[in-house]
């Protein structure tokens, strides 16, 4: 190790910095490491992070893409600065800081282990692991229609529907990657988007719609879910079929996560 390169600032990146970076590149453009214990990663994290604790680092450096930015966060900043120091001493060259860590970040984040929601997918044959992630596109597509009529206002109503039609979009994507015949839509379907139960979802959240704001604000939550989970079971999965499925659906889901906190920001300025 270059002990001097631990001396070398590395650039800092202020959340505000790293939103607008995070919606201006593709998803498999960069990578955003977590260098926190797994019990705060559970807790909330990026979506799409990986979790490396900054003391196990050094050891870890194969998982790491020397050819991409990397964007390192924890806490409050120190832990993830004193990591950038250590890419940095170990020949990484574009690596920041996210000042501030989690606490100062203002965009949306997701709970849950390494391991949530990946049990719906592995060891699973190409077809089914299609045929599940149609399944989380119906459900969300239903709990999109399901909420019209929560909302009053025709803007609402035609917004939600074009939720919904992004996510049946999404299911003919999949099924023209196989056998129209391995895919069978599923109209009665019970997870959604990021492996989350649909009908606890209303359950939980269904007291909390007083408006579009609401809505919405579930929408991205939901989103960002599932380009953490389709990010995990990219770096997860075997080069292949499977792995390529995965960082294209990710890909989506980082459009959508765009297209929804657009609109939230938009109807929140006005």
């Amino acid at each position: 190790m270059n002990w001097k390169g631990l001396f070398t600032p590395g650039a800092n990146m202020s959340p505000e910095e790293a939103r607008a970076f995070i919606k201006t590149h593709s998803r498999d453009a960069y990578q955003i490491l977590d260098v926190r214990q797994p019990r705060e990663y559970e807790q909330g994290h990026l979506a799409g992070a990986l979790l490396i604790p900054v003391k196990e680092v050094t050891t870890r450096l194969a998982e790491l893409d020397r050819s991409k930015p990397l964007l390192v966060y924890c806490h409050s900043g120190m832990r993830s600065k004193a990591a950038c120091q250590l890419l940095l001493a170990e020949g990484f060259r574009e690596v920041y800081n996210m000042s501030g860590g989690i606490v100062a970040w203002q965009g949306e984040k997701v709970g849950g282990g390494e391991l949530q929601g990946l049990e719906f997918f592995m060891d699973r044959d190409y077809p089914d692991v299609v045929q599940m992630t149609c399944a989380m596109e119906e459900g969300l597509r239903q709990l999109y229609l399901g909420l019209v009529n929560r909302v009053t206002l025709e803007d609402s109503k035609q917004l939600l529907a074009r939720l919904a039609s992004l996510e049946e979009g999404h299911k003919a994507m999949l099924v023209a990657l196989v056998k129209p015949e391995d895919v069978s839509g599923s109209e009665e379907a019970t997870i959604v988007e990021g492996g989350l139960d649909q009908q606890q979802i209303m359950a939980h959240f269904a007291s909390r719609f007083k408006n579009m704001a609401d809505i919405l604000q579930l929408g991205v939550m939901l989103e960002a879910q599932a380009l953490d989970l389709y990010t995990r079971l990219a770096r997860k999965s075997e080069v292949g079929k499977s792995r390529d499925l995965f960082n294209l659906l990710a890909k989506e889901e980082a459009i959508h996560l765009n297209y929804l906190t657009a609109e939230l920001d938009k109807l929140l300025a006005s």
